[in-house]
């Protein structure tokens, strides 16, 4: 029962934490963040499409000391670094029974992101703005209100790996930045 869709659309919320490189810059995990996508069907199971979105991550870290050369000046302080990304992709994904209700599917992002990282001691903002290439796995599932419905639940869970790098504490440079992302959200299903 049911049917298989034309294209579907989906707005998500995005929960984002961060590994690798990108932890010791950011440990915490961050909810602050969405999805907007869309999918064509262009054979039975096989969707191209696209993600756009925002994110941004956070955290404080208490007496640390930097040193900033060209002024001549170190400083102890807490501090505050945070990363806010655009990503935008384009997508494939392969779902496998998308005339059910629900259907699993698993799907490849690829495109870019723009990032802004900032390192927040007193007065000072210190920051580096970046492009880079990303790629993005993921794994999820369409779930339709009812059999015949258009509109459902998109939830998908993804691994990130981007090209971009922050060099702005203490002579450390975090490179090929890593996150698990966690995607909750509605779309709205086309026949």
């Amino acid at each position: 029962m049911g049917f298989t869709p034309s294209s579907y659309y989906h707005f998500t919320w995005n929960t984002t934490f961060t590994t690798g490189d990108f932890n010791d810059w950011v440990g915490n995990g961050s909810p602050a963040g969405f999805v907007f996508g869309g999918r064509y069907f262009v054979k039975k199971g096989l969707a191209v499409g696209y993600d756009l979105g925002w994110q941004r991550v956070s955290q404080i870290y208490d007496y640390q000391t930097f040193t900033i050369p060209d002024k001549g000046i170190a400083i102890t302080a807490t501090n505050y670094r945070f990363t806010w990304m655009i990503p935008f992709q384009a997508a494939v994904a392969y779902h496998f029974i998308p005339d059910k209700m629900v259907s699993p599917y698993v799907g490849l992002g690829i495109g870019g992101d723009y990032m802004e990282h900032h390192l927040l001691i007193q007065e000072y903002d210190i920051y580096e703005t970046r492009w880079d290439f990303s790629l993005t796995p993921e794994i999820g599932a369409l779930v339709k209100f009812g059999y015949y419905g258009n509109w459902g639940a998109l939830v998908a869970f993804n691994y990130k790996w981007t090209t971009n790098q922050i060099e702005l504490y203490n002579d450390r440079t975090s490179q090929n930045l890593q996150m698990l992302n966690l995607k909750v959200g509605i779309a709205v299903i086309l026949r």
